[in-house]
């Protein structure tokens, strides 16, 4: 079984929808952690058939690592063990959504407990960002693990801890499908998460500041997708 797990927090009118619609397509059952939205974000998730839970209070820009941990422990609660568990953010899409369940099996067939994919950050509809501190384009990450018995630990961090423990998915087989990451495509999406990692983490201690004050560069390197 293929569990599909989301952390949202006011989504509605952004890229949700189609996040939700390819996560129905490819998946077996959808969980979704809600970190108190003030919009509909709980109703369209429940629209595509995701079991919707929902956070005690926000977390949201100040410990990820609590709510990444509750998602977690959400979607393992509706897996057994040797079921894959498929961690999308709610503005991250595939761009060739068939060929997913075959490389899944193809990573089972070579006893590897993760699929690892290429992420691109757009910065617009068509382009995507390349240059010093944007550079997830250039490896591959996990976004698909398979659940295994373990005594999970994470990366204790408020901000960008990984999605996974640190110990899940650790053999890794790779897939050319494509996430395309529409976060930062619209510069008010930029600059509300400026604002955001600046609040949190002033000194850059669970990230980059240099990649915090690129955010708003008015001349990044961008390159069309298309020509990947």
């Amino acid at each position: 079984m293929l569990i599909g797990a989301m952390l949202v927090r006011n989504e509605s009118g952004r890229y949700l929808e189609k996040v939700l619609e390819q996560m129905r397509s490819v998946c077996d059952k959808i969980v979704v952690l809600d970190d108190c939205s003030t919009d509909d974000t709980p109703e369209i998730c429940k629209a595509y058939g995701a079991d919707v839970f929902y956070s005690d209070r926000s977390y949201w820009g100040t410990d990820e690592l609590r709510q990444r941990k509750f998602l977690w422990e959400l979607a393992t609660h509706e897996a057994k063990f040797g079921d894959w568990i498929l961690c999308l953010d709610a503005d991250e899409t595939f761009d060739r959504l068939d060929l997913i369940r075959d490389y899944i099996q193809q990573a089972e067939a070579a006893k590897c407990n993760s699929l690892a994919f290429t992420l691109f950050d757009m910065w617009s509809e068509t382009h995507y960002r390349d240059d010093h501190y944007w550079q997830a384009h250039n490896g591959v990450w996990p976004f698909c693990v398979k659940y295994e018995d373990i005594d999970c630990f994470w990366k204790e961090t408020p901000l960008h801890c990984g999605r996974f423990p640190m110990n899940a998915g650790v053999r890794i087989a790779t897939c050319p499908v494509r996430i395309q990451h529409w976060g930062w495509a619209r510069p008010e999406d930029r600059q509300e998460k400026y604002g955001r990692y600046m609040e949190a983490d002033p000194e850059g201690k669970s990230g980059c500041m240099g990649q915090y004050q690129s955010i708003l560069d008015p001349t990044p390197i961008l390159r069309r997708f298309a020509d990947v």
